[in-house]
């Protein structure tokens, strides 16, 4: 597998660990059937892109080297934790939502625009991560 590919996997593997991870933070602080719906749904999004990429890289004898470590699920846990003290509305969480989702879409972009060249598969998956996110941002617009 080109160097390419492996590293818009890994981008993926990241940003839907980082992703999933910050859902499931959420989840119990969400008491809104709409915003609760919103984050499952985000969450298997995560779920389902996340495997495909791991899957991807497996079938190449490669496997995820940017998957969330203990350091930035700490550091993901003690944002959350801070910024829902005062305010666990599904307002709120979707505001914070909305930046950590923008983060995830600016780092695939970033990764894709570094390899201008890659047309593959993996290139692909990174591109339809992206656009689901930006509707995901939208909807989550609706809910600010």
């Amino acid at each position: 597998m080109p160097e390419e590919n492996t590293e818009i996997l890994d981008e993926i593997c990241k940003v839907c660990s980082m992703g999933q991870e910050a859902v499931n933070l959420l989840l119990p602080k969400v008491h809104d059937d709409q915003m609760r719906t919103q984050l499952f749904s985000q969450r298997k999004t995560y779920e389902q892109t996340g495997y495909k990429a791991r899957q991807m890289l497996e079938e190449n004898g490669e496997e995820p080297k940017n998957e969330t470590g203990p350091m930035k699920k700490a550091m993901l846990w003690s944002g959350v934790q801070m910024n829902t003290l005062a305010d666990s509305s599904a307002e709120h969480i979707a505001e914070m939502m909305v930046q950590g989702t923008g983060m995830g879409i600016i780092s695939l972009q970033q990764c894709l625009n570094d390899m201008p060249k890659s047309n593959s598969n993996a290139r692909t998956l990174a591109e339809n991560l992206i656009r689901k996110e930006e509707q995901t941002i939208e909807q989550l617009k609706g809910m600010l």
